[in-house]
C-alpha cells in the first residue's frame, strides 16, 4: 500500500503521465477508482489517456451517463461509471476485464460485484482534503504490484502531510 498526495492538477497530470508510463513498462492491471463526488477520479483518467499514445486522439469525459468511454490508445482504454449500475454489471465491462489487452478504468469501483473483481488490479482511492487529494492505493495481484512499485519509484509516496 502506498499513499500519494496530490497538491494541484499538475500533481494529477503527472501522476497520470506516471501511470501512463507503468503500463507501457510493467503491463495492464484494471484500475479500480474510489471516491466521492469530485474527488478527481474524471480527471485523474484524463491525465492517464492524454498521456497514452494515441490519446491525443481521445475526448475523456466522465462516463456517468453513457456508462463506458472507449478511448484510441495503445493499449485501448475503456472507461466506465458504475455508480448507476450498483450490483449488476453491463457486458461491455464485464468484457473489458476480461480482456487482458484493455486497458480498464473504472470510477466507483466499490459498485463492483465481488465475482467481477479481476485478478489484477490497482485500487486507487481517493479522498479530498483540505487543499489537496490524498490518494491510497494498494495493489492487488503481480501486474499490479510492479505498477505499484514503480510509482513508489517515482513519486515520494507515504508523505504523512496532508495539506
Amino acid at each position: 500500500m502506498a499513499q500519494i498526495i496530490l497538491r494541484n492538477l499538475s500533481d494529477t497530470n503527472r501522476l497520470g503521465h506516471m501511470l501512463a508510463e507503468a503500463v507501457a513498462t510493467c503491463g495492464i492491471a484494471a484500475l479500480l477508482l474510489r471516491g466521492p463526488l469530485g474527488s478527481g477520479k474524471t480527471t485523474l483518467t484524463r491525465s492517464l489517456v492524454e498521456a497514452m499514445p494515441g490519446g491525443d486522439q481521445a475526448e475523456v469525459g466522465s462516463p456517468s451517463f453513457t456508462l463506458c468511454n472507449y478511448y484510441p490508445t495503445q493499449p485501448p482504454i475503456i472507461h466506465s461509471d458504475l455508480y448507476r449500475s450498483p450490483g449488476s454489471l453491463p457486458d461491455e465491462i464485464a468484457e473489458g476485464l476480461d480482456n487482458p489487452q484493455i486497458l480498464s478504468v473504472l470510477e466507483w469501483s466499490e459498485y463492483l460485484p465481488e465475482a467481477e473483481m479481476p485478478q489484477d488490479y490497482l485500487d486507487i482511492s481517493l479522498q479530498p482534503c483540505e487543499e489537496s487529494r490524498l490518494l491510497t492505493l494498494q495493489a492487488h495481484g503481480p501486474i499490479a504490484a510492479e505498477l505499484l512499485r514503480h510509482l513508489r519509484r517515482n513519486w515520494p509516496v507515504d508523505s504523512p502531510d496532508h495539506g
